[in-house]
């Protein structure tokens, strides 16, 4: 096996001084209660490609960073995928990095494409060998746009199995580790979910981990529905997740705990009493064990890792056979239609892509999602009609979803002035569904339902502000 090259002093001492506590996702909808009360949290998260999708953004990232210590958290590397990163994406990663002096950058142990589809959606990846081997060979490739700071590794939520794996669960994201180098952002709530649904014990699937390489945690809540337990980060962490968290502290000593939440949120003191238990929990827990006489913190891996060969054609038809069930814009496919896979599997995993494209483009729309049930049916039916673009799925969506909505005349006027803000900002859609940022300068008005005129202004540029003016009389 690979022998991982170990990471620099400097960049283990920047990583372990400034990573401590209990930390949250940085999200809008918080951002008041923390700033009002920064002791809450000790650091905070971003989701790496909202702050490329939006100035704005980064901006508030890069602001933020002076208050906290920040960590950059990729969800569309792709780092499983058998045809190999988008270079691209881990240069811009990297660049944010820097950016933020992020002491820590993050990314999943899945896949975001297959074939020529864009999934929209952590896939978990098949245990076996060569899925890590895969995952080995585009850590190599990412780490070169990366600056020299640990990348943690998350283990993903399943739904859908593979029929071929030869790992259990633990066994896999060891072969990740031992193969990448790289220590591992253990979420708690996505182990408990996949026992869960399993019909096994949380605690027994967590022990079967490597947890002496878990150097960072994510705790979140979720729901069953339809006898399905999901990782939704929009409820309360459940006790059997904060008893899990509780027994990997015994075994791993105080490490970062991270709360996600992304929907649904409660009143701030809901969430702090969430943060202020995690932080108990921490405190409780006995001394972090000391490393193997003789062992190293590894960042990177060899050579010889970097050198793996590129083509993986099996796993690459498998993904590109699961992009194509998950994204067709048709019906499920019948039992036989979807194998090797299980029909109802596929037509679950397929709902919570629908979901999340809904959940991804409405907030695009801020006027037309004040009027909340409405704005979801009519996204829920434009999504189900249409593939996923492959670039900006959900401005695209957006799109789609104010233009149909201006057929009702309820929504008409908010629908036309979200659909006009998004056309100052971005071209499209091409053919194929896509849309791209507008570079140049952006003056159009529209005239809404009742006569009434309002203009969109931009300047050059992607990230130039976009005034509305609404002319008087």
């Amino acid at each position: 096996m690979e022998q991982p090259v170990p990471l620099s002093r400097a960049a283990r001492d920047r990583w372990t001084d400034r990573i401590v506590g209990v930390g949250v996702g940085f999200r809008p909808e918080l951002a008041a209660d923390l700033l009002s009360a920064p002791g809450t949290v000790d650091f905070v998260e971003v989701v790496a490609e909202a702050c490329f999708a939006s100035p704005a953004a980064r901006r508030e990232a890069a602001a933020i960073a002076r208050i906290w210590p920040v960590v950059p958290h990729g969800v569309k590397l792709s780092l499983g995928s058998a045809s190999g990163i988008d270079p691209d994406r881990a240069r811009r990663l990297g660049a944010l990095c820097r950016e933020l002096a992020a002491p820590v950058v993050s990314e999943h142990v899945a896949f975001v494409r297959g074939g020529d589809r864009e999934i929209g959606h952590l896939t978990a990846l098949p245990y076996t060998v060569d899925a890590a081997r895969v995952v080995a060979r585009n850590v190599a490739a990412a780490r070169r746009a990366l600056p020299d700071i640990p990348l943690l590794l998350e283990n993903a939520a399943r739904t859908l199995c593979f029929p071929d794996d030869d790992l259990d669960e633990g066994g896999f994201y060891a072969e990740v580790a031992a193969r990448t180098g790289c220590d591992l952002l253990l979420d708690v709530g996505n182990v408990y979910a996949n026992a869960v649904n399993a019909g096994a014990d949380p605690a027994a699937i967590v022990r079967s981990y490597p947890l002496d390489r878990v150097a960072m945690i994510h705790i979140a809540g979720g729901a069953r529905e339809h006898g399905f337990y999901f990782d939704t980060h929009a409820h309360p962490v459940p006790e059997p997740v904060f008893a899990l968290l509780a027994a990997v502290l015994e075994r791993t000593g105080p490490v970062p705990i991270l709360l996600e939440r992304d929907g649904d949120f409660p009143p701030f003191a809901a969430l702090a009493a969430e943060i202020a238990t995690a932080r108990d929990l921490a405190r409780s827990a006995p001394p972090r064990p000391a490393p193997p006489a003789g062992g190293v913190v590894s960042l990177q891996i060899s050579s010889a890792a970097a050198e793996l060969p590129v083509d993986a054609p099996a796993l690459a038809a498998v993904q590109a056979r699961v992009a194509e069930l998950l994204t067709a814009p048709n019906e499920p496919p019948s039992p036989d239609g979807a194998r090797p896979f299980d029909a109802a599997e596929i037509a679950r995993s397929r709902a919570i892509l629908q979901r999340k494209r809904v959940d991804d483009a409405l907030p695009l729309l801020p006027r037309l999602s004040a009027h909340r049930e409405a704005a979801a049916r009519i996204a829920a039916l434009c999504v189900e009609a249409s593939p996923r673009a492959p670039r900006l799925a959900a401005v695209a969506d957006a799109l789609r979803i104010a233009q149909a909505a201006e057929a009702d005349a309820r929504l008409a006027p908010e629908a036309a002035v979200d659909r006009l803000l998004l056309r100052a900002r971005f071209v499209g859609p091409a053919g194929d569904g896509s849309v791209r940022p507008r570079l140049s300068p952006f003056i159009r008005r529209e005239r809404l339902p009742g006569g009434r005129v309002v203009w969109a202004i931009k300047g050059i540029g992607s990230s130039a502000e976009v005034r509305l003016v609404e002319p008087r009389g």
